[in-house]
């Protein structure tokens, strides 16, 4: 297939790019920064686009688009709320605009597949959950072949590497602690009414997220919620325990107070049937390690 991904320089993108590539599909890849990863080898086409702003021309020759996209940090959406819903909403309509009937009658793309997040299952609790819930309407009102795919902390690494200064993933922070590029590691929030006080999250190793969105992207339109990460959740405490484990260190851990937009609780009610897991804990931890040397 000729596939369209939005975000492909991203973490998840370029994971996925590889993962399609390898496939045998045919990429066009467009992200604001193009030289974030090293995505070119995998890309027959690349694009520098931020979606922020119409794209001024039609997307052609097109299968499906994989609307990968967007921004994603909790604490920045509450300070910025208005450049998230502007991205992740707005943006999200650029993008299906940008692939429908052109003047010349070409035929559409037949597949919009629209990444999003576990967070939208509560779309009040923060303008990244909020923006994000609302891209997925905007998916399904304008696209009526759709699929909306839910990630869920995303951990990890698969051979390509996220340049982030802001180190806000639990995993991949940890990580910079045992690799001595932090002295200490900051735990937000230990009042939670979960079983040791800590946030819950699911983490799903980014070849295990990557694999199962392929799959869902060469399938038909789902038309449905499609969640990526297994049922069981981890605790802040649990993580991080696991990576003392897996690096045979004993970090300094500081107890901090709550982030505003964090809950208590976020894990997969039910999983897509496209989601196999083959990546544990200790895989994501050992591999966010060597990722971050």
């Amino acid at each position: 297939m000729k596939l369209f991904v939005t975000g492909a320089a991203g973490y998840i993108g370029a994971h996925f790019v590889k993962a399609a590539a390898e496939a045998g599909h045919t990429i066009t890849g467009t992200d604001y920064n193009i030289k974030q990863n090293n995505i070119k080898q995998y890309c027959e086409k690349i694009v520098e686009w931020d979606i922020r702003k119409p794209l001024g021309n039609k997307i052609l020759g097109i299968d499906k688009i994989v609307h990968i996209a967007a921004k994603t940090k909790v604490p920045n959406s509450v300070k910025d709320p208005y450049d998230y819903y502007l991205t992740n909403v707005v943006g999200t309509k650029n993008v299906i605009d940008a692939g429908n009937i052109d003047l010349l009658n070409t035929e559409p793309c037949d597949h919009f597949i629209y990444c999003s997040t576990g967070s939208a299952f509560e779309p009040q609790s923060n303008p990244y959950a909020g923006s994000k819930h609302a891209g997925e309407l905007v998916a399904k009102q304008f696209n009526a072949k759709c699929s909306l795919v839910r990630f869920y902390n995303v951990s990890g690494n698969w051979g390509m590497y996220k340049y982030d200064d802001e180190y806000s993933h639990l995993i991949r922070r940890a990580a910079a602690v045992v690799n001595g590029k932090f002295d200490k590691l900051y735990i937000h929030g230990t009042d939670f009414n979960t079983r040791d006080g800590t946030c819950i999250r699911n983490y799903t190793h980014v070849k295990d997220i990557v694999d199962s969105l392929l799959r869902i992207t060469e399938n038909d339109p789902t038309n449905d919620i499609d969640c990526l990460g297994s049922p069981e959740g981890y605790s802040v405490r649990e993580v991080i325990d696991t990576m003392a484990n897996v690096s045979r260190s004993n970090f300094e851990v500081i107890e901090g107070p709550r982030r505003d937009g964090d809950i208590a609780i976020s894990t997969v009610p039910t999983k897509s049937r496209y989601f196999k897991q083959e990546k544990t804990l200790e895989d994501m931890c050992i591999d966010a390690i060597k990722c971050e040397v």
